[in-house]
């Protein structure tokens, strides 16, 4: 099979699973822990990982230099979704998207290569973001619901988030590691649980998993940090296991600290 496909075939698998997994979860157990799930490494797993087989590591490290700060635009993305929100849902995921995509491209435009810079403006851009949405517009957890799962509903679920997460998957085979990291941390799955949690139950409780998904991203920057420092000495499917450890490991202690907070 081309590696490409296999690629493709394996990231739909996973976006489906993750996305679905985080709906469902969010739905049952609220809105905290389906935020957490949503911050799971998945597409960037996947694409780091093809990266580094098909191309090199040395190139798959080049691109996590920018997984930091695009993380950090990611919590931007959760911000303008939030505000725009209170408007109208559809300007609310456009205007997202087109901050998300102005201020990523700028930085391949700018041939941005800085990975300390990188992790500074991400936990800048992280804490005045979460600070917006948890004091500003005093976004709260809520509880979980109970629904009623459909066939129809959990296949278009399973469709839908597999697409969008194939969508990014192939945007990074298209430019080199500056734009193939930059599609790494597409929201994707940002994109595929906001889209079903808001024509599921609502505007509210869309805008509460979203707040607890920019803590659970946490893990993602984790894991793209790991891989930089553990594919060299450990090689790819080493370097790949023990950074998604590291990445759940601090799932775990984000989790500890989403449970110990009342909002």
């Amino acid at each position: 099979m081309n590696i490409f496909y296999l690629k493709l075939f394996l990231s739909f698998f996973a976006g489906s699973l993750w996305i679905t997994a985080g709906t469902i979860l969010a739905e049952r157990y609220g809105t905290k822990v389906g935020g957490l799930i949503a911050g799971v490494p998945s597409t960037i797993l996947m694409s780091l990982f093809f990266i580094a087989w098909t191309q090199s590591t040395a190139v798959a490290i080049e691109a996590t230099t920018v997984v930091p700060i695009i993380g950090g635009i990611n919590c931007l993305f959760v911000v303008v979704y939030i505000v725009l929100l209170k408007i109208n849902f559809w300007l609310a995921l456009s205007g997202a998207l087109i901050v998300w995509a102005v201020l990523s491209y700028g930085l391949v435009l700018a041939d941005f290569g800085n990975f300390a810079l990188s992790s500074i403006a991400y936990v800048c851009m992280l804490s005045l973001s979460y600070y917006i949405v948890d004091k500003g517009l005093r976004v709260t957890s809520e509880p979980g619901k109970e629904l009623r799962y459909t066939f129809v509903m959990m296949v278009f679920r399973a469709l839908f988030s597999g697409g969008i997460i194939v969508l990014a998957v192939v945007m990074t085979k298209i430019g080199g590691p500056l734009l193939g990291g930059m599609f790494s941390m597409f929201p994707a799955m940002f994109i595929g649980i906001l889209f079903i949690t808001y024509f599921s139950n609502g505007a509210s409780f869309s805008a509460a998993v979203m707040k607890a998904a920019m803590l659970g991203a946490i893990s993602v920057v984790v894991y793209g940090t790991s891989v930089r420092y553990t594919y060299v000495p450990l090689g790819l499917w080493w370097g790949t296991a023990v950074s998604f450890l590291i990445a759940l490991g601090s799932s775990f202690l984000i989790h500890s600290f989403m449970t110990r907070r009342t909002a």
